[in-house]
């Protein structure tokens, strides 16, 4: 398997971008057509569903109460022709195209060309009362996103979905992370039995690509290694008779379960591993780990429904997957949802969802990302056993806490913001390693400085860390993960503090937290670190750090949009708090801010700067356009969720 498909953070769906969203509200590329919904231009009350198949260019548009459009008549109305301009601005000519199987005449895409193409071959007009019902309804749960609550406990399934400022490429890339030179971010000495760990992982990846319900002899010699792997384990016989009964295609749910178990088992071993490297490396003390503490039984029948969607998609593999069974996960969501306990699970599933629709059909993927998928269905399928997943343990956390900076996670419908800091507590024990986080559901359309004005509202750390202040906790609840359940009332801003300071004096000394048995996962692995003196080199669009005969890539692509921090800035840079992480086969580095010369000036500049709120020139017309799009929204959704 390539470099991309090994990789548990692979980009496979490019971020919508950015559009006003008064004329069309909705658009989507999905159940094999172009769809969404166009106000009508005059009556406020009134919209249109319209859509537009792929391959056959079969179009439709009528109201949402079934009533036709009367320029749908033969020919693409206005409405399609507007939800075809969206489309291309929300997704890129070239996706919508690829999409829609149009090759524009002279082979540039753009809305008029797409439109031209697919209106030259005379398409059939559809049945607009069928399908209207169906993507009005997407339409309102997509609104439904703005009316669900916030949550403040840590979601670690989101560390799988970090920004992206990549542009779309016209096909996918060979690799996600290219680096310049051979051994950029592997240690000197390798990890004892890392390689063989991850190579029991891989064969169990290439058995869910193809799918287990028929499985070939090569397959099954996979699922053999897996078990071989695991083998003297606690694990060992529920593993060896998992995979007998998967080799013969009569694997049940409590056997995909223990092939989950014994899948993450591993790379939990290699995050054990991986991370006494790296507390090697950085000189840090680590705290000890607690029992885990007894979850709460979350509700049976929607874990179950949950449990036996991901059954399904393993039986088929992805090279099997359709809209139907993608789809399959939509009504389990939105049950979930609305339930603070299962928010965890729901928000998981939804983002996976999402890449499977959008990979559709898997039968024409050239490549597969196996192990981002396989990360995916394994963490999920455990998060349906009863318990797996409870509120944490936590003690009241009195003292200062200096914020190091923001690290953002976000898919189509979530986003998280996890404030990494170094708490000092008033009874004069150690400094720890924190993290504070808030998550929110959102739209699909509210990307960039929107997402932080959802989040900002319900963590005031972020305003705290934009203008570079301490807060002061009273009896804040704080995880033996080091995860701080934020409340508002229990914290006030403090001092000036500025990050960099607080990383250069504080890091060396802070102690840094267990992780959760369950948690245990190379993509978890984020340690803050203080680097400065290194040599920067820029190959392409590659950039490495050198620090103490290292050479790291760093991973300029998890900065998000809405901040002052861009690549350019981190590459002249001499100074960085980063995130330690680890993908791809080594470790890799996360700029969270930077010391750089701007205008002849040394300037501090933060990826989460903007989270608070800002008066930068253009962080203010980002939240302009960020506002405009979520008054919007909430507009249609006070009418017509309300009605």
């Amino acid at each position: 398997m390539s470099d991309w498909e090994k990789s548990s953070t692979a980009r496979v769906v490019p971020p919508a971008r950015p559009r006003k969203l008064a004329k069309v509200p909705f658009v989507e590329l999905a159940d094999g057509r172009l769809q969404g919904v166009v106000s009508s231009g005059s009556d406020i009350e009134r919209v249109y569903v319209s859509s537009v198949a792929s391959g056959t260019y079969a179009f439709a548009c009528s109201t949402n109460n079934n009533r036709p459009c009367g320029g749908a008549r033969g020919s693409f109305c206005n409405h399609i022709r507007a939800l075809i301009t969206e489309a291309v601005l929300q997704y890129g000519a070239d996706r919508v195209a690829r999409y829609l199987r149009a090759e524009p005449a002279g082979g540039a895409a753009d809305a008029a060309s797409l439109t031209a193409a697919m209106t030259g071959t005379r398409p059939p007009q559809a049945d607009g009362k069928t399908l209207a019902a169906p993507v009005f309804s997407r339409f309102l749960r997509h609104l439904a996103y703005l009316e669900l609550g916030p949550v403040t406990s840590p979601s670690p399934e989101m560390q799988w979905f970090p920004p992206t400022r990549a542009a779309e490429p016209e096909e996918p890339p060979n690799q996600t992370h290219a680096t310049p030179e051979e051994g950029a971010g592997r240690q000197t000495a390798p990890v004892d039995g890392l390689d063989e760990a991850l190579a029991a992982v891989d064969a169990f990846d290439r058995t869910l690509v193809t799918g287990l319900l028929r499985p070939r002899p090569d397959r099954a010699a996979d699922l053999v290694e897996l078990a071989r792997a695991v083998a003297g384990s606690p694990l060992a016989a529920g593993v060896a008779e998992a995979v007998e009964k998967a080799a013969a295609g009569a694997a049940g749910e409590d056997h995909f379960v223990a092939l989950a178990a014994a899948r993450t088992a591993l790379l939990g071993a290699a995050h054990d591993a991986l991370t006494s490297r790296a507390d090697e490396t950085t000189g840090r003390t680590r705290g000890a780990q607690a029992p885990p503490a007894a979850g709460d039984r979350q509700s049976v029948n929607l874990l179950a429904a949950a449990r036996t969607w991901l059954c399904e998609l393993a039986r088929t593999g992805w090279q099997g997957i359709d809209h139907e069974l993608a789809g399959g996960a939509a009504p389990i969501v939105s049950a979930m949802l609305p339930q603070p306990g299962l928010r965890r699970l729901a928000t998981l599933l939804d983002g996976f969802a999402a890449e499977l629709a959008a990979s559709c059909p898997g039968a024409a993927l050239d490549r597969v990302p196996a192990r981002r998928w396989g990360d995916l269905w394994s963490r999920a399928l455990l998060l349906t056993c009863p318990g797996a997943a409870g509120p944490p343990a936590a003690a009241p956390a009195t003292g200062r806490l200096l914020p190091l900076g923001v690290d953002l996670h976000e898919h189509a419908t979530a986003a998280q913001a996890q404030v990494h800091a170094v708490f000092e507590p008033a009874d004069g024990t150690p400094p720890r390693l924190v993290r504070a986080s808030v998550s929110v559901p959102k739209p699909d359309t509210v990307v960039a400085a929107g997402v932080w004005q959802l989040l900002r509202p319900h963590l005031s750390l972020l305003a705290a860390l934009g203008e570079g202040r301490s807060m002061d906790l009273d009896g804040m609840p704080l995880t033996d993960e080091g995860d701080l359940i934020w409340d508002d009332a229990q914290a006030r801003t403090g001092e000036p503090a500025d990050a960099l300071a607080t990383a250069r004096v504080a890091l060396s000394t802070a102690v840094a937290p267990p992780v959760a048995p369950l948690d245990r996962h190379p993509t978890r692995l984020a340690e803050p670190v203080f680097l400065e003196g290194y040599d920067t080199h820029q190959d392409g669009d590659t950039l490495t750090f050198t620090v103490a005969g290292q050479t790291f890539p760093v991973d300029t692509d998890r900065i998000p949009e809405a901040g002052p921090l861009t690549p350019e800035t981190v590459a002249a840079s001499g100074a960085c708090i980063a995130l330690l992480r680890w993908d791809d086969g080594g470790f890799r580095l996360q700029p969270l801010a930077v010391l750089a010369t701007v205008r002849r000036k040394s300037v501090a500049l933060h990826a989460g700067a903007w989270a608070g709120g800002t008066t930068d020139k253009a962080g203010v017309r980002a939240e302009k356009a960020a506002t405009d799009a979520v008054t919007v929204l909430r507009e249609r959704a006070g009418r017509l969720l309300r009605k």
